[in-house]
C-alpha cells in the first residue's frame, strides 16, 4: 500500500479553496477549546454547572447540524456557508465588545450552534464538485487542513487567553470573515442535487428497507455500534471538558492554558503526522476491532493525565498523553467510518451517519454532565480513574460487538 499525500493535483478549485477555509477557521478556533476555562476562571462557574452548560452547548451544536444542512439543501450552498459564517462572527464580536458577563456564554452557545452548521453544507458541497472517483481524496485534503489549523489555534489561544482573553473573540471573528470571503470569491454553487443526476450513485430501492430506522432492525450490528459510540464519544469529549479543567487545577491558572493549547496542538500535529501510518498499521485488522482497540489507547491516554503533576514533569506527560490518545481517535474515526460505510445500504449511509452522529452528540452532552459533579466533589483528577474504567468498558463491548459479527458472517446472516 503506497502512502499518498493528501495535496492531490487536479481537484476542482472549491476544493482547495475548502481546505483553505477549513485551515482558516481551525486555526481561528479560539474560543471552543477554552469555553470551559472560559466558564470557571472569567465567569466564576463551579465544575457541575459548567458541565451542565457544556451539555447545553451541545445540544446547540446538535441543532446547528440540523439546520444548516437543511438550509444546504433547500437553498445556494455557497452563500448559505458564508452567511452562517459571517453570522457566527457578528456574535463573537458582541462577545469581545461586551466582555465576559452573564450573558456571553448564551452568545457564545448560539455562535458555536451556528458554526456547527456550516460543517454538513462543506461536505455537501466537496460531493457537489469533486468528481466520484476522486471524493476520497477531496475530503481527505478538508481532514487535513482542519487539523492542521487546529494544531496551531488552540497553542495561540493558550497564550491570549492570559494575556488578552477579548482578543479570542475578535481573533475569530476575523477568521470566520477571512472564510467567508474566500468562499464568496472561489467556491461557486452548483445545481441542487434532484437536477444533477449523479451516476455514482446506484439505485437500491429494491433491496434496501424503507426507513433508517429499518436498516437498524435490518442490521442489529449497526444498532449496537451506534449505542456503543455513546460511551466512546463520552470517553473522548472528555479533552473539551475534563482536561482543560485538570491542567488548570494542577499547573495553576497561568501554566494550565498554555499546556492545553499546547496539548491540543499536539492533537492536531498528531493527526497530521500520523494518519497515514496508523491507517496502514490497522489495514489488515476488521474496522470493529480498530474501533475497539481506539478504547484501549483511550485508556492509556486519558488515564495518563491522572499522573500529571507539577509544570516542569507535567507538561511533558500531559503532552505524551494526548499523542496517546490522539493515536485512538485516529483508529475510531477512520474506522468507525469504514463500518458504516461496509454495513450501511448505499441509499442509506448518509443518514444512519447522521444517526451514528447524534448518539455521538448524545455522549458528547453527557461528557461535561457527568464529569462536572465528580469533578466538584472529588476534584477534577478523579474523572481521570472513572474515565479509565468506561474506556476499557467500552474497549470490551466493542470487542463483543465485533465478535458478534463474525459469528453472524460465519452463519451467512
Amino acid at each position: 500500500m503506497r502512502l499518498k499525500a493528501p495535496l492531490q493535483a487536479g481537484l476542482p478549485a472549491e476544493i482547495y479553496a475548502l481546505f483553505a477555509v477549513r485551515l482558516v477557521v481551525s486555526a481561528g478556533s479560539f474560543v471552543g477549546p477554552f469555553l470551559a476555562m472560559m466558564l470557571t476562571m472569567k465567569l466564576g462557574y463551579d465544575e457541575a454547572r459548567a458541565g451542565l452548560f457544556m451539555s447545553i452547548v451541545a445540544v446547540m451544536s446538535a441543532l446547528g447540524l440540523v439546520v444548516g444542512g437543511k438550509l444546504g439543501d433547500a437553498f445556494d450552498r455557497p452563500r448559505v456557508l458564508r452567511t452562517l459564517q459571517s453570522i457566527t462572527a457578528v456574535a463573537y464580536i458582541v462577545c469581545g465588545v461586551i466582555g465576559f458577563n452573564a450573558v456571553t456564554p448564551f452568545v457564545i452557545a448560539f455562535a458555536m450552534g451556528t458554526l456547527n452548521g456550516t460543517w454538513p453544507i462543506i461536505n455537501a458541497i466537496v460531493a457537489d464538485v469533486a468528481p466520484a472517483d476522486r471524493r476520497k481524496e477531496a475530503f481527505s485534503l478538508i481532514y487535513w487542513g482542519n487539523n492542521i489549523g487546529f494544531s496551531i489555534g488552540p497553542f495561540v489561544a493558550g497564550m491570549l487567553f492570559t494575556r488578552a482573553p477579548s482578543a479570542l473573540f475578535f481573533g475569530n471573528a476575523v477568521v470566520l470573515f477571512a472564510a467567508a470571503l474566500i468562499v464568496a470569491r472561489y467556491v461557486r454553487g452548483v445545481a441542487l442535487p434532484e437536477a444533477v443526476p449523479d451516476p455514482s450513485i446506484r439505485t437500491t430501492a429494491a433491496v434496501a428497507p424503507g426507513s433508517v430506522w429499518a436498516v437498524f432492525r435490518q442490521n442489529p450490528i449497526l444498532l449496537l455500534y451506534s449505542a456503543g459510540s455513546v460511551l466512546t464519544a463520552f470517553v473522548y469529549n472528555q479533552h473539551t471538558f475534563a482536561l482543560p479543567i485538570f491542567l488548570k487545577d494542577v499547573l495553576g491558572d497561568t501554566d494550565g492554558p498554555k499546556v492545553f493549547g499546547a496539548a491540543m496542538m499536539t492533537n492536531g500535529l498528531t493527526v497530521v503526522a500520523l494518519t497515514a501510518l496508523v491507517v496502514l498499521a490497522s489495514r489488515r485488522l476488521r474496522s470493529l476491532t480498530s474501533v475497539a482497540i481506539a478504547s484501549l489507547f483511550y485508556a492509556v491516554g486519558f488515564g495518563g493525565y491522572y499522573f500529571v503533576g507539577g509544570i516542569r514533569s507535567g507538561a511533558p506527560l500531559a503532552l505524551g498523553a494526548t499523542v496517546v490518545w490522539t493515536i485512538g481517535e485516529i483508529l475510531g474515526s477512520t474506522n468507525g467510518n469504514a463500518f458504516i460505510a461496509e454495513s450501511a445500504p448505499p441509499a442509506f449511509r448518509s443518514r444512519v451517519n447522521s444517526a451514528v452522529s447524534f448518539c455521538y452528540i448524545g455522549g458528547n452532552a453527557l461528557a461535561p454532565l457527568v464529569a462536572g459533579p465528580v469533578a466538584r466533589s472529588y476534584g477534577s483528577a478523579a474523572v481521570w480513574p472513572f474515565v479509565t474504567v468506561c474506556a476499557l468498558a467500552s474497549a470490551a463491548y466493542m470487542f463483543a460487538v465485533d465478535r458478534i459479527d463474525r459469528n453472524r458472517a460465519r452463519r451467512g446472516v
